[in-house]
């Protein structure tokens, strides 16, 4: 009988101490990992930005190839969602709450009447490459059981967050890094050009006809070019004629001559890429200048787009070091 009352006092001050140590521990609690993945910040940003990438290094997904996985909302960015369905895992969701091109995204993870989840990564430049951090923060840990499960949290969370990791940085060092782009402000260019239209079959005759009509004009008229040649894009349709201003800049205004003319290139804001190499992949330039108007929500001006040829076929004979500049201009 003693026996059973001293086991009986043992298993409530158990229970007891079970009750009260919740109440010390914390609310909110956060695991971290970082790594260092030597690529650009906007490589590994999208990445994780598209729920879809997950896919091939998410240790959540890697862990059950068993899982279904549903999406929804935007392909990717603020407002995408994830849901999935797993034996393994159990099931959730997650949608982005916050995408800051290309610095830092938070997701919020649906964990029932347990609190609440943030999923959050942080891009870091550096020379290196870009350090990332994933965290992954609860908050409003219900009492008991919720604080009890973010005392244990690192030991649950951090294995995965390192395996992900890794996995992540073998998979965006596989990639071939994304063109960087950056603004700037232009200032208006005094400039010769010759205005033309053409198929995009005739678009090679067309450009060299009017450079060629071009240093013909300079010499004539000892004007000097202050910069490389440039092409101003007034539309791209391959299926009709496309517009054009091909030109070169000049120190001051000049009289206009024939098909010559003077014209003052706009000034403005742009978002600037640069592309090396032959001029066939200078579609996934502008293709990158895609991606980045719609990350940061921007909106194109009705100035026209404009290729500049800092190392052209005239200067340079290997094309894999050719360098063109393309610029465009954000609407205010």
């Amino acid at each position: 009988m003693r026996a059973l009352k001293f086991f009986g006092v043992l298993i409530l001050i158990v229970l007891v101490i079970l009750a009260i140590l919740p109440v010390f521990l914390p609310e909110e609690v956060a695991v971290s990992e970082r790594i260092l993945i030597e690529t650009n910040p906007q490589t590994v940003f999208r990445q994780v930005n598209n729920y879809k990438n997950w896919r091939s290094w998410s240790p959540f997904e890697l862990g059950d190839p068993q899982m279904k996985s549903e999406y929804s909302g935007p392909e990717s960015g603020k407002g995408a969602i994830y849901s999935w369905t797993s034996e393994e895992m159990g099931d959730g969701n997650m949608t982005i709450l916050q995408s800051e091109p290309y610095k830092f995204i938070q997701s919020r993870l649906e964990m029932g009447s347990s609190g609440t989840a943030f999923d959050e990564w942080n891009f870091n430049e550096s020379g290196a490459g870009t350090e990332v951090i994933w965290t992954l923060r609860l908050k409003d840990l219900s009492y008991p059981f919720g604080r009890y499960f973010g005392a244990f949290l690192k030991s649950i969370m951090q294995p995965n967050q390192e395996k992900g990791l890794k996995r992540l940085k073998e998979v965006t060092e596989a990639f071939p890094e994304s063109i960087t782009i950056e603004r700037v402000d232009l200032k208006a260019q005094p400039s010769i050009v010759i205005f033309d239209s053409t198929k995009i079959a005739g678009m090679q005759t067309t450009m060299k006809k009017a450079m060629d009509e071009l240093h013909v004009f300079m010499k004539r008229s000892n004007v000097n070019a202050s910069g490389p040649a440039f092409i101003l894009y007034y539309n791209w349709d391959t299926t009709t004629y496309i517009k054009m201003r091909i030109g070169f800049p000049v120190f001051e205004e000049v009289k206009s001559q024939g098909r010559v003319e003077f014209y003052i290139r706009p000034s403005g804001i742009a978002a600037k890429a640069v592309s090396y190499g032959p001029y066939e992949k200078l579609g996934e330039a502008h293709d990158e200048m895609a991606k980045y108007f719609d990350e940061f929500d921007l909106t194109y001006s009705e100035k026209p787009v404009w290729e500049e040829y800092l190392i052209d076929p005239s200067n340079e004979p290997d094309s894999t070091k050719w360098q063109t500049n393309i610029y465009y201009y954000i609407a205010e």
